[in-house]
């Protein structure tokens, strides 16, 4: 069964973001042939020029994650969205790096996902631990982050359809960076961050549900 898991969670099948309810910001800004994804692209040559691999940059986004976590609880929330943004932005171009580079490793689409849920859950309780109030719209959020990575991880299992990413997310409303919009309210609007946090929950529940029927439909017998 873990042999299995591991194998088709490497081979998530990924269908063309049009036919999703939502289009996934990152999805958006990479999309083949647009001004931002050849910006991206000249960044990434750029860093291989210079000597970076994939798996640093992606170590790199994992400090600065845990870095921004550590400001947000220190409640210098300026200081921890520039430094969350920074991390976002080598975890956006450690893929490119390594496709336009040697290629794309399952170790390393392992180890980009495993560091984004990293910084995902330390900015969350950097936010959240500090302030009393935040606590239940906190653990709610993150309950539903297992439930999207447990329909993530259980769709990956099950299909044997290569990508041309390592590990690719199918159609959904949220992927990564609305993480970033979220870290935004919580500086920006801090009023607003537990309402912001219900939203991002239910937006999480949204997209575990159109990555189930994706799931469903890739996986429907063929006819």
């Amino acid at each position: 069964m873990a042999a299995r898991c591991s194998r088709g969670f490497a081979r998530f099948h990924e269908l063309p973001l049009r036919d999703s309810v939502g289009r996934m910001l990152d999805a958006l800004l990479g999309r083949k042939g647009s001004r931002s994804a050849a910006v991206l692209d000249a960044v990434a040559r750029g860093l291989l020029r210079i000597g970076f691999t994939p798996d640093g940059l992606t170590l790199a986004a994992l400090g600065l994650g845990l870095v921004a976590a550590l400001l947000f609880y220190a409640q210098l929330g300026g200081w921890a969205l520039l430094v969350l943004a920074v991390s976002g932005a080598l975890d956006a171009i450690d893929g490119r790096v390594a496709r336009l580079g040697r290629g794309p490793t399952l170790w390393g689409g392992v180890l980009d996902l495993t560091c984004d849920r990293i910084v995902e859950a330390a900015v969350l309780l950097g936010i959240a631990v500090p302030h009393p109030d935040l606590h239940l719209p906190a653990l709610v959020l993150a309950a539903t982050w297992y439930v999207n990575l447990g329909v993530f991880m259980a769709v990956g299992a099950a299909t044997e359809r290569q990508s041309e990413k390592i590990i690719a997310y199918p159609p959904g409303v949220l992927e990564r960076s609305e993480a970033l919009v979220f870290a935004l309210v919580v500086v920006a609007l801090p009023s607003l961050t537990a309402a912001a946090g219900w939203l991002y929950a239910a937006l999480e529940l949204v997209t575990a549900a159109q990555r189930f029927r994706h799931g469903r439909r890739a996986l429907a017998p063929a006819r």
